[in-house]
């Protein structure tokens, strides 16, 4: 009998990348000619998956923002997984902009990506489990088929495979 092998496919940012990008955006906020005298700070919630950026309203902000989302692409963290939030100003010319870190399949995505593998037509079994779907098959041929078409695909999210067995 033959045994059914499997794929997760996930939508998740390395949390580590993550970590290590912030941390190189702190330092360069520290030493850069443009932030200097300007007091500015960058917290991350993981249990919340928010990224808040505190700094002077205008420019420092924009410049910020925009090396905030250099560090990221640096580190292969895709800019994908972030949805950048409009400052919201809080006197003495001062602002936070939230940055919301995107985890996981949403479940109407998730039902798209699901309807989609299915009408390939090849003789797999795509589940939905929880933020994530479980694609199955007993032949691995149609198992990278999947894989190599979700790859050529654009469903507004990135995607990763994991847990291949």
């Amino acid at each position: 009998m033959a045994k059914e092998s499997s794929f997760d496919i996930v939508s998740s940012p390395d949390v580590s990348e993550l970590q290590n990008a912030l941390d190189q955006t702190r330092r360069e906020a520290a030493t850069r000619y443009d932030f200097r005298g300007q007091e500015v700070t960058i917290t991350w919630d993981a249990s919340r998956w928010v990224i808040t950026l505190d700094a002077p309203s205008g420019m420092v902000m924009d410049a910020l923002s925009t090396v905030l989302a250099d560090k990221m692409a640096k580190r292969g963290v895709a800019l994908r997984f972030f949805e950048f939030g409009k400052p919201e100003l809080h006197g003495m010319e001062r602002a936070t902009r939230p940055v919301t870190v995107k985890n996981g399949i949403e479940t109407a995505k998730a039902k798209e990506i699901q309807k989609a593998i299915r009408a390939l037509g090849e003789k797999v079994d795509v589940q939905i489990q929880g933020d994530a779907l479980r694609v199955a098959s007993k032949n691995k041929d149609d198992l990278q088929k999947v894989i190599q078409w979700l790859k050529s695909q654009d469903f507004g999210i990135e995607l990763a495979f994991t847990n291949y067995r």
